[in-house]
């Protein structure tokens, strides 16, 4: 049973989770708020602002928690991109075959190749018979940042993942589908996410506090938008249903707009149906769901 962490820019949540007969046990949870400003999301500029603040605070509440040692972390989308890269090979050698496809992605990124720590998985290959790899890219120097705080924490960090992609993993038996959206709001922005087969494909992050101004008309264009744009220029199949996250009270007005707007199955996320029934554990806020990317990380695979 694995310790998962996501640290968000109001808040960080902590729970020990896994997975048995595909469906999430949870053991403890406990999370505490962040001052506002404290972190601040970005792919190339520093992302805390008081370091020795967050130490302390992921140092109380790993104390709290009763967690001391290696946990897997979620951390904001815009720490990190995520792209589709085609090549004709791929070297062997993992090592190898990260730093081909940091070169490959060198114009993509806004800081030098050589300073990007990268993951992938396949997705398949395309028509041109090319091999499709899905890349999760960030800076090496803002990870290491993290690392440092958390290491000052006493927490080991085992993975460092993307918010959105964690929250997938906690949702996996909800998004059995060939191809299905995700869109979940965190904070201002929220992630559009393309999952196929059970795998990350593609995201775009969106201005969510649109869906508190203008009925979410501007938030659910760019999602249709999106979409259409995915299909002509990245060759990824229609979205066969999206499921909606993260937006308050806002959530369900925000999943009807696209339903209607969309004409395909829209749902609001409810992570409640992936987790084991039992009692609830101490500290557990009554929305299962916000727990999404704490979730993830604890069952990620790899």
């Amino acid at each position: 049973m694995a310790w998962g962490l996501e640290i968000a820019p109001d808040r960080i949540r902590l729970c020990r989770a896994d997975l048995r007969r595909g469906r999430i046990h949870l053991r403890r949870a406990a999370e505490a708020p962040l001052p506002s400003g404290l972190v601040q999301a970005s792919v190339k500029d520093a992302n805390v602002t008081d370091a020795a603040a967050l130490t302390k605070a992921l140092h109380d509440l790993g104390r709290r928690a009763g967690c001391r040692g290696w946990v897997r972390v979620a951390l904001p989308d815009p720490v990190f991109i995520l792209r589709t890269i085609a090549t004709e090979e791929l070297p062997e050698d993992r090592e190898a075959a990260r730093r081909f496809l940091c070169w490959q992605a060198r114009d993509l990124l806004p800081f030098s190749p050589e300073h990007a720590r990268l993951d992938f998985v396949k997705a398949g290959s395309g028509p041109d018979g090319r091999v499709r790899l899905t890349c999760l890219i960030a800076n090496e120097r803002i990870l290491a940042e993290y690392e440092r705080i958390l290491h000052g924490a006493d927490l080991l960090p085992a993975a460092l993942d993307a918010r959105s992609v964690a929250l997938a993993q906690a949702a996996s038996a909800l998004l059995a589908f060939p191809s299905v959206g995700l869109l979940t709001a965190d904070g201002a922005r929220a992630t559009l996410l393309v999952v196929q087969e059970g795998r990350p494909r593609l995201w775009r992050i969106l201005a969510a506090d649109e869906a508190a101004r203008e009925n979410g008309v501007r938030l659910i264009r760019e999602v249709a938008d999106s979409l259409a744009f995915f299909r002509e220029a990245e060759d990824v199949g229609p979205v066969k249903h999206l499921f909606v996250h993260g937006m308050g009270h806002r959530t369900a007005e925000v999943a009807s707009g696209l339903a209607r707007w969309l004409e395909l199955p829209v749902s609001v996320l409810d992570l409640s149906a992936a987790l084991t029934s039992g009692a609830r554990p101490r500290g557990l806020a009554d929305e299962l769901t916000r727990w999404g990317a704490a979730l993830g990380a604890a069952i990620r695979p790899w």
